[in-house]
């Protein structure tokens, strides 16, 4: 549990945010000592925020990440398991309107790959975190909601990264293909750990984010789209350096 925080504590100071932040502390501390570097720190700062909010900047991080895998045309599978993302259960008393918009999309692909596979499970994941109920458990309801027999349904309620949704759908699981739904961003991590697992998975992508459109568009949707990517980006990494390491 302590491993897990530390890991999201190092990710959240890597985000655009704080690492422009920094860039301009750091410009400030060097201004006498070093002016050339300190007002270049201190440029560079807002730049990369710019560059970072805008339409050619968050497209350009996300597209790599977004046309590894095709979105699902139909092919057969025996589960279908919906990575979580998070919900506001003070929102509403409806479990559809209390998952966030990333959550919905996730699931309302999920829903759909189920419907078109009769006999298919609907694996749902996320722990509680900070909220009242597990977040599978909400996804269960609004599943159930948008039409999903609840027999079909089965959740990951512990599950509170990606590994241990890994771990868990592995032990739900005998046989057959196991389709796995999440943002198309966020796959190419997930399938890394997935391909490790030995299941025998197909990606689902969803919720693309990545626009074109006016290269000089900038905005907090572009800036999120960015920090997103370089998430996942940082992520891969880890993986990679804990494979090396083993």
């Amino acid at each position: 549990m302590i491993g897990f925080w530390i890991k999201k504590g190092i990710s959240a100071l890597l985000l655009p945010i704080p690492v422009c932040v920094f860039l301009v502390l750091i410009g400030l501390w060097q201004l006498k000592r070093r002016p050339r570097l300190g007002k270049g720190l201190i440029l560079a700062g807002p730049l990369l925020l710019l560059a970072l909010s805008s339409t050619v900047g968050s497209r350009a991080l996300t597209a790599p990440l977004e046309q590894q895998y095709p979105r699902w045309h139909g092919q057969p599978v025996a589960a279908v398991l919906v990575l979580g993302f998070g919900h506001d259960g003070q929102v509403s008393d409806l479990a559809t309107q209390q998952l966030m918009a990333t959550a919905l999309a996730r699931l309302t692909e999920g829903v759909r790959i189920a419907e078109a596979s009769p006999g298919s499970l609907l694996v749902l994941s996320g722990a509680k975190g900070m909220q009242l109920r597990p977040h599978a458990q909400v996804m269960a309801d609004a599943a159930e909601m948008l039409g999903v027999d609840r027999r079909r349904i089965r959740t990951l309620d512990q599950a509170k990264d990606t590994q241990e949704e890994v771990e868990g759908v592995s032990r739900l699981v005998n046989g057959g293909t196991v389709a796995v739904v999440s943002s198309a961003a966020h796959l190419p991590r997930a399938m890394m750990l997935f391909d490790q697992s030995g299941l025998d998975v197909l990606a689902a992508p969803t919720d693309y984010r990545g626009r074109t459109g006016r290269w000089w568009h900038f905005s907090a949707d572009n800036l999120q789209t960015s920090e997103r990517a370089l998430h996942e980006y940082l992520g891969q990494l880890w993986l990679r350096l804990k494979s090396m390491l083993a």
